[in-house]
């Protein structure tokens, strides 16, 4: 078996079964459970995964992701299909390939930074009725604990309350919808998921946060040229902020009707999911470099 999504509390089906009894067999579970009899993703799962994640030196958050999923198999290596490597199963073929072969010469750090990022994005090649991840003005895709900022529909109709202008126009009720299809489902806005993916990576502290300016003006940032681009570089123009996951494309938390999407550098187009378009996007101006990798 291929992994082909991420794994996190209350997600349910076999492959969560094979999980459990992995990490079951791993002794990784609490003394006291004595048996796995279920498919579902719970509470007492996601302390065993956390356990392994410990045991193994990996990024401790409760999620089996691309990286838990290939300590946890290490037989499913040679299963692997080419030439996609570790990229997750929501990113087509042809972006696949092209951002496999760009992470080929990436650092580990680099290369964790961009695969956590791609799960969240959706790419307009596999279509879906809802993003990955919704876009939420102010939220941080991890928060300072690193656990994901999973939304739920009480913080959408709070939101629609305090800011009804990112709501309007279909967008709560779309939102709303995405959440009752995927009740794991996260929520960042722009610089909220680049800060989640910093603070997930370990390369800020878990207090760490900036504007999608911020960035831009920060002096931990160099500025560089767009052929000096290398994965995990981040992408700005006034009042936004992305990230390179390259071969290309970036991505990143586009607004409420978009999510967070995969993009073009240079040709940025958004799947509207209230409208059922494509929109156009105006072109990145500044290409920045972090100084903590």
């Amino acid at each position: 078996m291929i992994q082909n999504r991420m794994l996190r509390f209350g997600s349910t089906g076999e492959d969560v079964l094979r999980v459990k009894l992995r990490l079951f067999s791993l002794g990784c579970y609490a003394p006291h459970i004595t048996a796995i009899s279920t498919s579902r993703f719970g509470s007492d799962t996601r302390n065993a995964v956390l356990n392994f994640q410990a045991k193994n030196a990996l990024v401790a958050d409760g999620i089996v992701g691309p990286i838990t999923w290939s300590a946890l198999f290490p037989e499913d290596a040679a299963l692997a299909p080419q030439p996609r490597g570790e990229i997750p199963a929501n990113i087509g073929e042809t972006a696949a390939g092209l951002i496999a072969s760009a992470l080929e010469g990436a650092s580990d750090r680099r290369r964790e930074i961009v695969l956590d990022a791609l799960q969240f994005a959706y790419d307009p090649a596999l279509p879906r009725d809802y993003p990955t991840s919704l876009y939420i003005r102010g939220g941080n895709l991890y928060n300072t604990d690193l656990s994901p900022n999973v939304i739920t529909l009480a913080r959408i109709r709070s939101g629609a309350l305090r800011q009804p202008e990112y709501y309007d126009g279909g967008r709560q009720e779309m939102m709303e919808a995405a959440v009752m299809e995927n009740p794991a489902i996260t929520g960042a806005d722009c610089s909220g998921g680049v800060v989640g993916l910093l603070r997930h990576a370990g390369v800020v502290k878990p207090g760490f946060d900036l504007a999608a300016n911020g960035f831009a003006a920060s002096k931990s940032m160099r500025k560089i040229e767009e052929s000096e681009l290398l994965p995990a570089d981040l992408l700005h123009k006034s009042g936004h902020i992305g990230i390179y996951v390259g071969g290309g494309y970036a991505a990143e938390w586009m607004g409420g009707a978009y999510g967070c999407q995969l993009t073009r550098v240079n040709a940025r187009r958004g799947w509207n999911f209230v409208k059922h378009k494509e929109d156009r996007f105006g072109a990145w101006t500044t290409f920045l470099r972090p100084k903590w990798y």
